[in-house]
């Protein structure tokens, strides 16, 4: 058909092969039966077939049936205790050579049912019973088709369509709009004048010119036209419809129609006739049978519209699978799939169509050549089952099963191609191997490993629900290999970037950067480096909305899902500013308009209606309203709002297998319908469905993220030393062998000198050590604090000095001591046994000192204790450190504490008006752990400044195996909002410094640089000492 409609395209491997030979097969039971001899059924078997047949009993291989293809109704007498199965083989002959049509057979309908009783009772199933297989191995279950009138096979049956006019008419030019770009028939009705014999040489049948542009429709060369406007009469009355038909004889018998004979891709049509004939033109326009389930709409039109027009791209992209394009090339693509699928998933919902596109793709003979040719779209492939299984459902897992051995042989082959470091061996020179990425003349030698890692973990998530331990241990254990290698030969740590190809530090790839964070190669910290390095500049830009899509989702992983926002409406919205109805295959806001229709060297070979411009219908919700799955099927999901400060409100609609999510977002409230069957989870919180749930900006499970994302945004983007900046030994004190909790401040009237103190254990308990700095990196002289208390008290397993009383609590001012009675105050963690690292239960004590340096105990009376009446189930195993702030007459006590056995630590807040008596918040804890999150086990060691109009509150928590800095908001130092993402993750030093841990931070701002010093424990290769990152990079 391609050919026939002269389709100008390119499509690698053996794709538009069909089989030829396919097995069937079908349990007696669901045969129906004829009559009965005792215990013993007779069932007939009755079907046609377009091959050559067999049939067999299938437990036996016994052969009970032959005949060559035929029209006629082949009848096989069954014993329904002679076999279980039946199996038929069909093979396929072609007669031209082109339309080779699929094995299939038809079911008579008294030969079959779904069930005894339903054949009895003389009922047509409607569902198949029947299994396919194209090896005899794999068994799939059969799709059903009921009669299709006028058509052989199901698959000659075209889809549904209606009648289109055109919306305005250039008469001028004779140029017929049809508003937005259609895929269809067109039907041009002329008016033959009366006394001409319209069946005779008198007649000149009309010249069809159409175009997805004005540009296109107006050029007669039809060396240049993409595809064939071949025209064929039709019986007028055939293709009228009956509201047009006319009853006066005279008046039709001057009519004449023509159709084209293949569908047309085209926006505007342009018809040549003789001057005296006067025509008439409509379109019978296709369109899959695919419902709108998805939604959304906002204060912003142009968001709005660039929401609408995405969805219309991809509806008309949708046929038997998504193709790439309605004008060309009209095939499916697997890289393409990435983004239509996602798109699909939150419009349409059709599963069905992503895993006929899926099937087809893998049907390649993949050992032999390349998913679509190209090395990406192989592993695009890969990944694309495995989102798959996350957005849509496969509940029996029928098409897991069915494709995880194609799946496990390419990645086996792909682990064939691989070099002794784990990567891909790709040879371009030779041709052998292809890649594309995008339509950039850029290095994409990094792009393709870090999709290649991507890959080897969707294949092992994959071989996780299939069951293949083995597989899941292999793939994951290389997929570390790979990780381990990427970041040596292509992480630029100095920049904060990926390099465009191993082993070249100086070429950074925007591609690999993009995929690198798509993927979850780069965490943590790298991702607000990469987002700020892409949004600077500096590197080639992506020139399609395939990477244009992915480029905007890496900006939201990276914290700036609002610049993603803008450039979605600088970028889609450029094509609708220039007329669009559909969005293209490629878009370059510089080009001109003579330009914009070029593509292969070719002045109308760009597609201007591709799936891949469809990015708009996932993105949009995914940014806004951060709504994804959490699991397969979106039995668990997400919430998280995002709205920008330019928008008032938004609402959508997501559709779910279980229903459809609603949610309207305002500045007042979040308003959320929750399907049943599923569980909604939001900070930690889950909300099971089906119920409506309305949240307002006060509840502290609101999040502000549009707000918060700013607020966090200054403290994200590190920079790191890669040593411990205090190490986990000191000189003078051998026997310290950790080093933990810094805590920098300076003394009133030295502004040139910095003092930390910090934790030294020596395998006893903790005591608090100090040292000094000048430039805030070299830290020395270091010497004891505060040491162990007397034995028998509360303090005597060790002190931890760190919550001083400051001169001021903006996040900006120095850390200052401040002086009361002459002296300098602070708050300090204790314990009461020697003999291992923080024996329970804990305390904390008041201190003082007359130098800043050495400090000793204020009172013999600890403050807080698991002791006291107040204490609460969650603090009730042991109380950790303290932070002091002081906000007008009143001080503030932020805490964390343990609760075992669980061992969840949490924080919690005390008052005071002296120090010396504190009383607890009645609704302790005001910061919980998060399920399934980066706290879900600890939300520890809280740290609280004055940030603007708000408060911060650095703190660490513990989920996934590891310690991370994060960060939450207030404004009213009671109800906190916490970000959900690390500011700083664990393993983001490159050299191993915190590969276990980040933690217990210290914050402090030098204006001489304006550059933010954080200072925190690191552990990880190098042992438990004090590392450092900054705002900016200074030094080495």
């Amino acid at each position: 058909r391609a050919k026939d409609a002269k389709l100008n395209v390119w499509y690698p491997g053996k794709f538009q092969e069909t089989s030829r030979r396919a097995f069937f097969r079908i349990s007696t039971r669901d045969i129906a039966p004829s009559r009965s001899r005792g215990n013993n059924s007779v069932a007939w078997l009755r079907f046609a077939s377009n091959g050559k047949v067999k049939v067999y009993s299938n437990s036996e291989e016994r052969l009970l049936y032959e005949a060559e293809a035929a029209r006629d109704i082949h009848t096989v007498k069954v014993e329904n205790t002679l076999a279980v199965k039946v199996e038929i083989e069909t093979e396929v002959r072609s007669e031209d050579g082109e339309d080779e049509s699929p094995p299939c057979i038809w079911m008579d309908r008294e030969g079959y049912a779904a069930s005894r009783d339903k054949a009895l009772a003389g009922v047509m199933p409607q569902t198949c019973s029947w299994e396919w297989s194209s090896d005899g191995v794999v068994w799939s279950k059969c799709q059903f088709f009921p009669p299709v009138p006028g058509a052989t096979y199901p698959h000659h049956a075209e889809n549904p369509n209606v009648l289109l006019q055109p919306t305005c008419t250039d008469t001028g030019r004779g140029i017929h709009d049809f508003g937005v770009e259609l895929l269809g028939h067109v039907v041009i009705e002329c008016c033959i004048p009366a006394g001409l014999d319209i069946d005779g040489q008198n007649t000149v049948a009309p010249t069809l010119f159409v175009g997805e542009s004005i540009a296109e429709t107006m050029d007669n060369d039809p060396l240049t036209q993409e595809q064939s406007t071949e025209l064929i009469t039709q019986p007028l009355l055939a293709m009228r419809s009956e509201q047009q038909t006319t009853t006066n004889k005279d008046v039709r018998d001057q009519m004449k129609t023509w159709i084209t004979r293949h569908p047309v891709a085209f926006r505007y049509a342009r018809v040549v006739v003789p001057n005296d004939m006067s025509i008439s033109i409509s379109c019978r326009a296709t369109f899959h049978p695919a419902q709108y389930k998805g939604a959304f709409a906002c204060s912003d039109d142009k968001l709005t519209a660039i929401w609408m027009h995405s969805a219309y791209t991809l509806r008309l992209c949708m046929s038997d699978f998504i193709l790439d394009g309605i004008k060309r090339d009209r095939l499916p693509w697997a890289g393409d799939l990435a983004v239509s699928l996602l798109s699909d998933a939150f419009t349409f919902a059709d599963a069905d169509i992503v895993a006929k596109s899926l099937t087809v793709l893998g049907r390649a003979g993949i050992a032999e050549k390349d998913v679509n040719g190209f090395v990406d779209y192989t592993l695009w492939w890969i990944i694309c089952h495995n989102l798959f299984h996350l957005y849509f459902a496969d509940t029996d897992k029928i098409f897991l099963h069915r494709e995880w051995p194609r799946i496990k042989q390419t990645v086996d082959w792909l682990v064939s191609r691989c070099d002794e470091c784990g990567l891909l061996s790709i040879d371009e020179d030779e041709g052998k191997d292809m890649v594309f990425i995008d339509w950039a003349n850029v290095e994409k030698g990094t792009a393709v490993q870090v999709l290649w890692w991507y890959a080897l973990g969707c294949g092992a998530s994959i071989a996780g629900r299939v069951g293949s331990v083995k597989c899941v241990d292999e793939w994951r254990t290389r997929q570390e290999k790979v990780r381990d290698v990427l970041v040596e030969l292509c992480w630029n740590d100095e920049v904060g970037m990926w390099t465009a190809a191993p082993s070249c530090q100086t070429d950074f790839s925007r591609h690999a950067n993009i995929l690198a964070v798509v993927s979850g190669l780069s965490k943590g910290n790298d991702l607000d480096r990469i987002s700020e390095a892409l949004l600077q500049g500096g590197m080639p830009e992506v020139k399609t909305p395939y990477m244009k899509t992915l480029e905007c989702i890496s900006l939201s992983l990276g914290g700036q899902a609002h610049a993603g926002l803008t450039d979605m409406r600088q970028y889609w919205g450029g094509m609708l500013d220039r007329g669009a109805s559909t969005f293209w295959e490629a878009y370059d806001p510089n080009e001109t308009e003579e330009s914009k229709n070029a593509f292969y060297n070719r002045p109308y070979g760009r597609s201007l209606c591709h799936a891949w411009g469809a990015g708009p219908c996932y993105y949009i919700q995914e940014a806004l309203l951060g709504i994804r799955p959490l699991s397969d099927g979106w039995k668990t999901w997400t919430c998280c709002p995002n709205l920008p400060p330019d928008l008032d409100w938004a609402c959508a609609t997501v559709p779910t297998p279980f229903g459809c999510i609603e949610i309207d977002l305002s500045e007042e409230s979040l308003v959320l319908f929750i399907p049943g069957n599923t569980v909604m989870i939001m900070n930690g919180q889950s909300h099971s469905g089906p119920q409506k749930i309305t949240i307002c900006p006060r509840d502290d499970t609101f999040v502000r993220g549009r707000r918060m994302k700013e607020w966090s945004r200054p403290y994200r983007g590190w920079h790191y030393c890669p040593r411990h900046v205090i190490p986990e030994r000191i000189q003078g004190y051998e026997d310290v062998n950790m080093t933990d909790v810094p805590t920098v401040y300076q003394l009133p009237d030295v502004s040139n000198k910095w003092y930390m103190s910090f934790i030294g254990f020596n395998g006893k308990g903790y005591q608090s050590f100090v040292a000094e700095s000048d430039d805030l990196v070299t830290w020395t002289n270091m010497r004891l604090a505060f040491g162990f208390g007397q034995k028998g008290d509360w303090d005597y397993g060790g002190v931890v000095l760190g919550a001083y009383l400051y001169e001021n609590y903006d996040i900006k001012a120095p850390r200052v001591l401040k002086r009361v009675d002459g002296k300098f105050w602070g708050l300090y963690g204790a314990y009461s046994k020697q003999g291992a690292y923080e024996m329970d239960p804990g305390y904390e004590g008041v201190a003082w000192s007359d130098d800043g340096i050495v400090w000793r105990r204020a009172s013999d009376r600890y403050i807080l204790s698991v002791h006291d009446d107040d204490t609460k189930d969650w603090e009730k195993s042991s109380i950790y450190q303290p932070w002091l702030l002081q906000d007008g007459d009143i001080f503030y006590n932020f805490y964390n504490a343990k609760q075992m056995p669980e061992w969840i630590e949490q924080i919690g807040m005390a008052i005071s008006s002296d120090l010396m008596n504190w009383k607890r918040y009645r609704e302790n804890p005001v910061l919980r752990v998060r399920q399934g999150g980066f706290d879900s086990n600890f939300v520890s060691d809280p740290k609280v400044f004055r940030d603007g109009d708000h408060w911060t509150m650095f703190y660490f928590g513990v989920g996934y195996n590891k310690a991370h800095i994060m960060a939450a908001f207030s404004d009213d130092l009671v109800r906190w909002t916490a970000d959900p993402e690390p500011l700083y993750q664990a393993g983001g030093n490159a050299s191993g410094l915190d590969r276990a841990h980040a933690h217990k931070i210290s914050l402090v701002y030098n204006p001489s640089n304006d550059t933010f010093y954080m200072y925190y424990c690191a552990v990880g290769d190098a042992g438990r000492g004090i590392g450092l990152i900054t705002s900016k990079r200074v030094g080495r």
